[in-house]
């Protein structure tokens, strides 16, 4: 892929590592004692976020690796350490350098966001230590089911399956993005990336649909999400309540968890991302 549309999307992945690297830089001023006594300082840190966004140099994952990497060499014992580690992982990641994404991965540790975890898994898995890539994903599948049973429009019952575990989420608030009502979450035991079949009210792919049909429609799509694309099933009645689609969605998820997907399936030293991980693993509603 190249040219710019390329670049932009390319420079969107960094934005939640950059982000959260910069909270720690200067949440870490209040230590600026402890800093001051150690050969790298709190200036070190702060010249690595001025380079991450120097509008006068091409933010390249080449880039963005170089100029991290040597921040983590100078600064080993700084408290930016693990967020430098991600940032570092997921250039190294898109330049196709497995065991170099590995080792960042390895160094940042626990992550909180669907992106580095999703780019962690498909870099210990080409790098050929897949316990680590399904200890991340059990880590992350944790995470987020922990994250919405605290929430009180979210619904989460689970249900252990022959090959895997199976979800069930209901929102009684609707996503304004995506308008997602009910979501089938499937996380296989062994090897395998989750998948989820999901009732939505889209309304960009709503209106697209009225605009052709010249009529005014209402309906929820009925949606495969796998790790590398969206597949439509078909669309019901809105007034079809969820529990009716139920055996449905049980009988396809079970089909798919004695098959699940794998990272870099194409070629098995790849590094292949997941497109859009929130399709995977649907997060709290925005209302």
């Amino acid at each position: 892929m190249g040219g710019n549309r390329y670049l932009s999307k390319r420079k969107r992945r960094y934005i939640g590592a950059i982000i959260a690297s910069i909270v720690t830089t200067y949440t870490a001023m209040s230590m600026v004692q402890t800093a001051s006594a150690e050969s790298c300082s709190l200036r070190d840190a702060t010249q690595w976020q001025l380079d991450l966004h120097d509008s006068n140099v091409e933010q390249t994952p080449d880039y963005i690796r170089a100029v991290t990497e040597t921040f983590l060499q100078a600064c080993p014992n700084r408290p930016e350490f693990q967020d430098a580690s991600r940032v570092a992982g997921i250039a190294a990641a898109d330049m196709h350098d497995t065991q170099a994404a590995a080792q960042h991965f390895r160094n940042a540790g626990w992550m909180t966001d669907l992106v580095s975890n999703f780019y962690a898994i498909s870099s210990f898995y080409a790098a050929k230590d897949g316990k680590s890539a399904w200890r991340v994903r059990d880590q992350m599948i944790e995470s987020w089911r922990s994250r919405l049973e605290r929430h009180p429009s979210v619904s989460v019952s689970a249900e252990p399956l022959e090959n895997g575990m199976l979800y069930q989420l209901y929102f009684t608030e609707l996503d304004r993005d995506a308008g997602t009502r009910a979501s089938w979450v499937a996380v296989p035991f062994g090897p395998g990336l989750p998948a989820t079949l999901s009732f939505s009210q889209d309304r960009m792919r709503l209106a697209l649909r009225k605009a052709r049909a010249a009529e005014d429609v209402d309906f929820r799509y009925v949606d495969l999400h796998r790790c590398h694309g969206r597949r439509t099933l078909g669309r019901i009645d809105i007034d079809m309540a969820t529990s009716e689609f139920d055996a449905a969605a049980r009988a396809s998820l079970s089909a798919y968890l004695a098959n699940p997907d794998l990272p870099n399936a194409g070629s098995e030293n790849e590094i292949s991302i997941c497109a859009f991980p929130r399709r995977l693993l649907p997060g709290v509603p925005k209302p």
